[in-house]
C-alpha cells in the first residue's frame, strides 16, 4: 500500500482516502462490518497495524533527509532542485508539489539547508508528526 510513498505529493484528500482504505482493510481482516459499530481505536488495537498516513509521512521525511545529504551531482538531488525556466504557468491554482508539505511544515523554503544541520531522527520526528488542521463544524 505504501510502495513509492517517498515520492508522493500527498494532499489532505489523498491522506483521507488512504486512512479510509486502511480502516476498510482492517475491518476485513477482523471480520467486522460498519454495522458492528467498532471504533477505529478498537480496530487498531486488534490488528496492531501501523497507521498508513503516518508511515508515509515518515518515509517521505527520511527520503527528504537523504536528498539533502546527497552530493550535488546525484540525479535525485538535481531533479528535486530543478525549476523549469521558460515555461508559461497554467491558469488556476498550482498543483501540490512534492516539497510543498515539507516547506509548509517547516515554514521555510530552505529545507535542504535545515535538513543538513539536523539529525536524521529529529528530522523524521519533526516531519512525520501529523499536521494540525482545523475544520469548520458542519451545521
Amino acid at each position: 500500500m505504501l510502495y513509492g510513498a517517498e515520492c508522493w505529493a500527498v494532499t489532505q484528500h489523498a491522506e483521507e482516502i488512504l486512512a479510509t482504505t486502511q480502516r476498510r482493510m482492517e475491518r476485513l481482516m477482523v471480520g467486522a462490518t460498519l454495522l458492528d459499530r467498532k471504533s477505529n481505536e478498537w480496530l487498531r488495537g486488534v490488528t496492531k497495524v501501523k497507521d498508513v498516513v503516518e508511515e508515509a509521512r515518515k518515509r517521505k521525511a527520511r527520503w527528504a533527509w537523504n536528498i539533502a545529504r546527497m552530493d550535488n551531482d546525484r540525479w535525485a538531488k538535481i531533479i528535486t532542485e530543478w525549476c523549469p525556466r521558460y515555461k508559461k504557468r497554467p491558469l488556476g491554482r498550482p498543483r501540490t508539489r512534492w516539497r510543498d508539505s515539507i516547506t509548509k511544515k517547516l515554514k521555510t523554503q530552505r529545507w535542504l539547508a535545515k535538513a543538513r544541520r539536523e539529525s536524521k531522527q529529529y528530522w523524521i520526528d519533526t516531519l512525520g508528526a501529523p499536521y494540525v488542521t482545523y475544520r469548520k463544524a458542519n451545521k
